[in-house]
């Protein structure tokens, strides 16, 4: 019974990924949330030896979300919006997977639509008891780099490696990232008698250097409600640093404005951000896997650290559903 409320408690606060197999192994090796997906499909397999499957999933969420870089997810806009997320991915016993992505949204302004997609490729080493890391490539395509809810970033290239002989495990990822996003201002006005309508077309082009440090911990519950199925939550404490450089252009049809923001050297500049502590993180994963299906709830919050005129607090949450074959 109490493992029963300790789900339904955690299931509520959280909400992303997917798996599962078939039995349950005597002992589940600890992993932080960015390696979830291969720790428990190795969990519930019946055999001792890795093996290769593959995952259909839907997730539903508060707003566009990167699976494995938090640092990411700091970096998105504070719109929120009621986001779902087929996909599919193939992970191979060696380690080696891939899945896509679409995000599906209903957007203020387009109504309901598919304003991006992404593919990520990654490596996970296979089940080990002293450490756990990876490397992975996502790649963010990006219909509307005007919207407000489009991701700012379309590359991501990020690096994890945790030490899980503690019952604190620390954790160290790192991830560089770039990407485009597009702002437009635009007013009707009345020039010489003459109607006109202004737009001033903003390129941000942005590059990222981040430095996730973490501590967490795997809380583990074996055959809760039958043989075959089990509890996994992670919670991680993440302390995010990193730099990052913007280049931004202006675009007008406005002669007299590009004409003041070139003399006031604002036409072509750069926004550079020196490497500092950004933000601290709690993330808590959880996932109750039965056969072949995967129910998981993560919530991602965050609160960023330097000055800003805008909202310092922030929260991701997804819950996914997942089928594995």
């Amino acid at each position: 019974m109490v493992k029963f409320i300790v789900f339904i408690l955690f299931s509520t606060f959280c909400s992303a990924t997917l798996l599962a197999q078939a039995d349950i192994k005597a002992q589940l090796s600890a992993a932080d949330s960015a390696q979830l997906i291969a720790a428990l499909s190795s969990m519930l397999d019946s055999v001792d030896k890795p093996t290769s499957y593959a995952t259909v999933s839907m997730a539903i969420g508060n707003r566009l979300f990167s699976e494995r870089n938090n640092t990411v997810n700091a970096k998105q806009g504070t719109n929120t919006t009621t986001v779902l997320t087929p996909g599919i991915g193939y992970y191979h016993k060696s380690g080696f997977n891939v899945n896509a992505l679409a995000y599906l949204l209903n957007d203020a302004s387009k109504g309901f639509t598919a304003p991006q997609y992404s593919i990520t490729a990654a490596f996970d080493l296979p089940e080990n008891e002293n450490f756990s890391t990876g490397l992975s490539y996502t790649k963010y395509f990006v219909k509307d780099k005007f919207s407000a809810y489009a991701s700012p970033i379309q590359n991501d290239l990020y690096g994890y490696f945790n030490y899980k002989k503690y019952w604190l495990e620390p954790g160290i990822a790192i991830g560089y990232s770039t990407g485009e996003y597009k702002q437009l201002i635009t007013k009707d006005t009345v020039i010489n008698n003459r109607r006109r309508f202004l737009y001033d077309s903003i390129t941000n082009n942005l590059k990222a250097f981040s430095v996730l440090l973490s501590v967490s911990h795997n809380f583990e519950w074996y055959k809760v409600f039958t043989k075959n199925d089990a509890i996994q939550c992670t919670p991680s404490l993440m302390l995010n640093v990193g730099s990052s450089n913007t280049a931004i252009t202006h675009n007008s049809n406005a002669t007299f404005l590009l004409n003041l923001l070139n003399k006031k050297g604002k036409l072509r500049r750069s926004q550079n951000t020196p490497f500092q502590a950004e933000s601290i993180g709690l993330n808590i994963d959880v996932n109750y896997l039965i056969g072949k299906f995967s129910f998981q709830p993560q919530l991602y919050l965050d609160y960023y650290l330097p000055n800003t005129d805008t909202e310092r607090f922030s929260q991701v949450f997804t819950f996914n559903v997942g089928y594995s074959f």
